[in-house]
């Protein structure tokens, strides 16, 4: 299978996933960003532009399934896609404890981002909750070495 296919099925079946977890598997309503980790994953693997392009996809993709204010997710990961995919000139994004820590920080500036748009275009800020804005960082923390395990399994090494 060529790497093109292979990161085409990465990106219907990490949608899939998505839902999946969110609608059958969430804990007290709360489920981890499969899609902002694997964002944060391919633009430390990929680069900002892989990472900003899958990013806006999958965050089209978020705002259809939940149709608060559209194009708040897609501006969130395009935006977690180029700091990750910037970050990595500087920092080793690759190695799980490094990536763990970029998702924990990315996760609060994902809800910062939505929030902010909220502001500017519904003039509310759209506040995901304290569960959420505490829990979700560690979840999505808890997810990134089953997401490099998916990418190697599918994708291939770094």
């Amino acid at each position: 299978m060529t790497r093109i296919l292979r990161l085409a099925v990465l990106f219907v079946v990490s949608m899939f996933l998505q839902w999946w977890w969110s609608a059958h598997l969430s804990l007290w309503g709360l489920a981890p960003q499969i899609l902002l980790v694997l964002t944060v994953c391919v633009a430390a693997r990929l680069g900002a532009v892989a990472g900003m392009c899958y990013g806006f996809a999958w965050g089209l993709f978020l705002d259809v399934m939940r149709a608060q204010l559209f194009g708040a997710n897609a501006l969130a990961l395009v935006l977690v896609g180029y700091g990750t995919g910037s970050a990595r000139r500087q920092l080793d994004v690759v190695s799980l404890a490094s990536q763990a820590m970029v998702v924990f920080l990315m996760t609060w500036a994902y809800f910062l981002v939505t929030g902010l748009c909220g502001l500017v275009f519904m003039r509310t800020f759209l506040w995901v909750g304290w569960q959420a804005f505490l829990f979700d960082p560690l979840y999505n923390c808890a997810l990134v070495p089953f997401v490099a395990l998916f990418w190697e399994a599918l994708v291939g090494k770094p």
